[in-house]
């Protein structure tokens, strides 16, 4: 039974050592991530390249009845939701032009999504 016991303690011991050296490598990576701003990590890529032509209008999303305050991308880059005073948060597909959801909010006075 001694023997058994042991190998637990050793076991543990061995887990809070892996635990301690992971824990170490999580603070030496954070640590290199910190010393570098967004500046010096911009400048490093070189100067951003202009653009020529002109933005022009591709799709026009059709739905609100007011005024859209605001647009915002989702982390997909194929979803969009936008609020408009007419109370409502509408969430588009990009590509097909078409409202996933319309969420009615209780205050017509969306001022940011």
């Amino acid at each position: 039974h001694s023997t058994t016991s042991m190998s637990e303690e050793q076991r543990i011991e061995a887990a809070e050592a892996e635990v301690a050296s992971l824990k170490e490598q999580i603070q030496q990576i954070r640590a290199s991530k910190q010393k570098n701003t967004m500046g010096a990590i911009a400048a490093s890529k070189g100067p951003l390249r202009e653009i020529r032509k002109p933005i022009k209008m591709r799709r026009t999303l059709k739905g609100h009845f007011g005024k859209v305050y605001a647009m915002h991308w989702a982390g997909d880059s194929q979803s969009l939701v936008s609020a408009s005073q007419d109370g409502k948060l509408i969430i588009w597909n990009a590509y097909t032009t078409n409202k996933t959801s319309a969420i009615p909010l209780r205050s017509s006075w969306v001022m940011t999504c």
